[in-house]
């Protein structure tokens, strides 16, 4: 007498259809808000144009000259930190109780606002935590690493049935299904790497994460900040266009991209730099100086460290699009505009199932 034959595709069949439709009103709200997102610089501009209106050909002001120009201007507002610009259209933005967007051609105050925009928040927000604090954030933990289920198991069930493009002539069903398919299949690499990338970034500091992840690719805890010596009597802080010359001076290369200014007398200078290959905003090199000798305390670049280190730095830019410029921000969009199809082509099969 011989054994019933086993097989796993109907296990797995059930398992990526309910877990897509509990999950899925989830991964809609995280799709469009990420695909929002990964423009997000884009629909800034978009929406503050006034902010953005630099004399890109005229004589660039130092960071510090233009700190200056502010003071003058407003001397109540004590400056926190700077984000330089990275192109010639960029303004420099000037961190305070406001942000305070500035013309480095002249100084010129092109706008004021409170620190982050509101509209952009909430996209944040809802993408990170749907808006409901702690309790939401975990919500979309689950639900990211459940998505990376979703995508091997559909990859799995897609083997066999091969649907590699829409069907003419084909029944509402058989449309979606294909729909379903194709959208699965051209978007399964990015999407694994967009969900696992956020994975790492929502348990990258749970114990069970780091007691694998960190062994198996050689990455270091992140040290911790230096301080500055205290001053000696009649000593003063280096000014911010030394600090930008100096830590460029310690990690040749690369370009200082934003910098905090040390709040307390024991505080470094903490820079964060890009090397050309960098596309994030802010840099994900760090320098940290003395404030008062300039003298490097601490460097971190990008181009050293393990494997892990490496991703570690730029798991951020894997997951928003930017590591690789305009072109992977497409491609990230494109994956988010895939999973809205897989999702609501899902509840249409989970509809008509049969």
């Amino acid at each position: 007498m011989s054994l019933p034959r086993f097989s796993l595709r109907p296990i797995l069949l059930w398992l990526h259809r309910w877990v897509g439709v509990i999950t899925g009103i989830v991964v809609l709200v995280i799709a469009i808000t990420g695909g929002l997102l990964v423009f997000e610089k884009e629909y800034d501009r978009l929406l503050h144009p006034q902010f953005y209106a630099v004399k890109s050909s005229a004589a660039k002001l130092t960071a510090g000259q233009c700190m200056d120009v502010l003071y003058a201007a407003r001397g109540d507002m004590p400056i926190q930190g700077l984000l330089l610009p990275r192109e010639a259209s960029d303004p420099l933005i000037l961190h305070s109780r406001k942000a305070f967007y500035i013309d480095p051609a002249d100084g010129q105050v092109l706008g004021i606002r409170e620190r982050g925009d509101g509209q952009l928040q909430t996209l944040t927000k809802l993408h990170i935590n749907l808006l409901q604090g702690h309790t939401g954030g975990e919500v979309v933990g689950v639900v990211t690493v459940l998505t990376l289920g979703l995508a091997l198991t559909g990859l799995w069930l897609w083997w066999s049935l091969q649907i590699w493009s829409l069907r003419k002539g084909s029944s509402f069903r058989r449309f979606n299904l294909d729909l379903h398919s194709i959208a699965g299949l051209y978007s399964s690499l990015f999407l694994l790497i967009i969900a696992a990338s956020g994975a790492t970034m929502f348990y990258g500091h749970t114990p069970v994460f780091r007691a694998w992840f960190y062994p198996l690719t050689g990455a270091t805890s992140k040290p911790t900040p230096p301080i500055s010596a205290s001053p000696n009597e009649g000593q003063y802080r280096i000014s911010v266009d030394e600090a930008i010359s100096a830590a460029e001076a310690a990690l040749p290369g690369a370009k200082v991209a934003s910098l905090e200014i040390p709040m307390r007398n024991t505080a470094p200078f903490h820079l964060q730099l890009a090397f050309p290959e960098d596309a994030s905003l802010a840099g994900r090199s760090f320098v940290y100086l003395d404030q008062y000798t300039g003298k490097p305390l601490q460097v971190i670049s990008t181009r050293e460290g393990s494997i892990g280190d490496r991703y570690l730095s730029m798991q951020l830019q894997i997951h928003t699009g930017t590591i690789g410029g305009m072109t992977t921000k497409v491609i990230a969009f494109l994956v988010c505009v895939a999973i809205l199809l897989q999702v609501l082509s899902g509840y249409v099969l989970w509809w008509k199932r049969k």
